[in-house]
């Protein structure tokens, strides 16, 4: 039924009927159809009612009053459903009655949905019955409890919705000016209305309405009553101060002042370059007296467009290292200005390719092994070796990196930052929590570095998921990170990536989709990407093809953190595949971050045993969580996950 457009009768606010008729409606119509709506039983006793609207009459005459109006309801109600019934001695409300704003407003704030708890917000348009007299003492006292209690069921309706329509930092300011219009209409001077206000206007990052909303209630109270707001609504207001996202100030060393101005003075896409360290891959050397294949140099070349995924160094496209080593000519080796060299040879009397990363210059070696690479297999295993081989190198070149900038006593971003990875590749809050501060301090000391920015995103994300959604100004700062980095950077994946992310939490499905392509589309080979959009996919209906993108990802990382077995283990709770997800979130270091899924898992396998442990764990962890609140957590775009969680959630001993 629509909010207004089937709706007859208006009990709430100015009383009237929305629809011609022969005649006026009786204004003592309208507050037995209230009456009746409002009672218990929805029925009452013809005397009751009688001893209320005519309480100074005789019980004769107020009886006989009574018959008249039922007669003049009767006559001028322009339905044909009838809107009071009788049974017997008693009164109640007939199929008109559903008509009225009233039992629409009744029906609308007992449900489960939030859109119908919206509806039933914006219906309240005044006070019950405003404007009419209240006449003898009874009916006096009928209306002051009426209205009270009804005051109180709209005002806590309406802090409900306002929190959660707001959950997610993500709700349009119109629809929260509305719901305050109706609060503030019931009780102006309600100083937890505007509180509820300024907390909804906080959640979704807009600060100057919050503070806008803080102003008006203390000119208010001021005015009014002479006093100030009270220590709990002033702490609210200074709590969104502090959570709302502006620049950071870092206090840093001279020597990283001016490293930051040198970077300042170079272009944009210099800048993104200009701290990182360069490598260059060299083909291997053939055995004495053999040719080299050229498998093997398209083997080390797929190693370099791997490891060109990672924002932590730079690559030597191949085309030009393997020039010079073609012509072996060490004036153009130094300028390639190599920090990093990949070198090799293919080891005689044997199926053996040799690799060795050198620090340059200098010639010392960080890493070396081999690897089995027989010609008539290579092109079987092409992709698994040459992910192996870069995954590898990627780890000790930036456990390199951070070994040397650990011993400079003035390091700058770039240490912050792989400081924070360090930090990041467990899913326990206080080493999320660290993550974070590193990749802040990064940002900080370098405003270009756009892969800070989304790594701080990331991390607040994460916080946000770990503590249950229930801090909206994480999310905010995390989507605003994220937008920091599109902006520094457009052509950098990770800003497109984590404004998907947040989008999808945000339930803007739309633009999650949109958003993960973008970032896919700019860098295809990134494994934490594909685990993310393929996390993305189940959340939004297609898990076959998320599970798809996780395999990649997984070849491409085959040692990958914590946080790539949480999102296929979620992968394959969307696909129900309950052991599957048990079995990835045992691979991870820390099960904090995946108690749900473990419970809910072992739930509909019938584990009640573990089921229950979990379950247990996730009450001491969550306080008064229900399976209610997990249902709203989880981003489920077709809906599809509700009867999972709850039933597996009520083996555990969540209901």
């Amino acid at each position: 039924m629509d909010s207004n457009g089937n709706i007859v009768l208006h009990l709430v606010g100015v009383p009237h009927v929305a629809k011609p008729m022969k005649g006026v409606f009786p204004a003592k119509g309208y507050v037995l159809a209230a009456m009746l709506l409002l009672c218990g039983g929805r029925r009452m006793s013809r005397q009751t009612i009688a001893a209320l609207l005519w309480d100074d009459a005789p019980e004769e005459k107020a009886l006989t009053n009574l018959r008249q109006l039922l007669a003049r309801i009767n006559r001028f109600w322009p339905l044909d459903q009838p809107l009071i019934e009788a049974e017997g001695s008693n009164l109640m409300v007939g199929p008109g009655g559903r008509y009225s704003d009233l039992a629409q407003i009744m029906t609308r704030r007992k449900s489960q949905v939030l859109a119908e708890r919206v509806a039933a917000v914006r219906l309240v348009r005044g006070d019950l019955l405003d404007t009419l007299d209240t006449g003898g003492p009874e009916l006096s006292q009928w209306f002051r409890s009426e209205r009270e209690r009804f005051r109180r069921q709209v005002l806590g309706l309406a802090g409900e919705v306002l929190m959660e329509m707001t959950q997610f930092a993500r709700a349009k300011k119109s629809d929260i000016d509305e719901i305050g219009e109706r609060m503030l209409a019931l009780e102006p001077e309600r100083e937890e209305s505007f509180r509820a206000l300024i907390e909804a206007y906080g959640r979704i990052g807009d600060i100057e309405e919050a503070g806008r909303v803080f102003d008006d209630l203390k000119k208010m109270l001021r005015e009014e009553f002479g006093i100030e707001p009270r220590p709990e609504t002033a702490a609210t207001m200074r709590r969104i101060l502090a959570n709302a996202p502006r620049p950071r100030l870092q206090v840093v060393s001279e020597t990283e002042v001016s490293a930051v101005r040198d970077q300042a003075a170079r272009p944009p896409a210099l800048r993104n370059l200009a701290g990182l360290p360069r490598v260059s891959l060299f083909p291997p050397q053939p055995r004495p007296g053999e040719t080299l294949h050229p498998l093997y140099r398209m083997l080390i070349e797929d190693v370099a467009n791997s490891l060109s995924r990672h924002a932590t160094f730079a690559v030597t496209a191949p085309h030009s290292s393997f020039d010079v080593a073609d012509s072996g000519d060490r004036e153009r080796l130094a300028a390639l200005r190599s920090g990093y060299l990949v070198t090799g040879f293919l080891v005689p009397g044997s199926q053996k390719m040799a690799l060795r990363l050198t620090r340059n210059p200098g010639d010392e070696i960080i890493w070396a092994t081999e690897y089995q690479v027989e010609l008539e297999n290579l092109a079987v295993a092409f992709r698994m070796i040459s992910h192996r081989i870069a995954a590898t190198l990627a780890s000790e070149i930036e456990r390199d990196q951070l070994e040397r900038l650990r011993a400079d006593p003035k390091p700058l971003a770039y240490r912050h930052y792989l400081e924070g990875h360090l930090l990041f590749k467990n899913c326990d809050l206080p080493r999320l929590r660290r993550a974070r501060v590193e990749f802040q301090k990064a940002a900080a000391i370098d405003k270009d570095f756009a892969g800070a920015r989304g790594a701080v995103s990331n991390a607040l994300q994460l916080e946000w998921l770990m503590l249950g959604a229930n801090d909206p100004s994480l999310l905010m700062q995390a989507r605003h990170e994220a937008e920091a980095a599109i902006s520094i950077d457009a052509g950098n994946s990770v800003g497109h990536w984590m404004s998907a992310v947040i989008a999808l939490h945000q339930r803007d499905y739309e633009k999650a989709a949109e958003q993960f392509l973008e970032a896919e589309t700019l860098n295809p080979n990134s494994a934490d990407l594909l685990e993310s959009h393929g996390d993305t996919l189940a959340h939004l209906g297609d898990p076959d093809a998320g599970w798809e993108r996780f395999q990649r990802a997984v070849e491409l990382n085959p040692f990958p953190p914590d946080r790539y077995w949480w999102g296929g283990a979620t992968i394959a709770y969307f696909r129900e595949d309950f052991e599957g997800a048990i079995d990835m979130c045992g691979k991870m270091e820390s099960d904090q971050s995946v108690l749900r899924i473990l419970a809910i898992c072992h739930g509909n396998l019938g584990n009640k045993e573990a089921a229950k442990n979990y379950g247990a764990r996730l009450k001491d962890m969550y306080p008064g969580i229900t399976a209610a609140d997990v249902v709203k957590l989880t981003p489920d775009k077709k809906g599809n996950m509700k009867e999972i969680i709850v039933r597996g959630l009520r083996v555990a001993g969540i209901n």
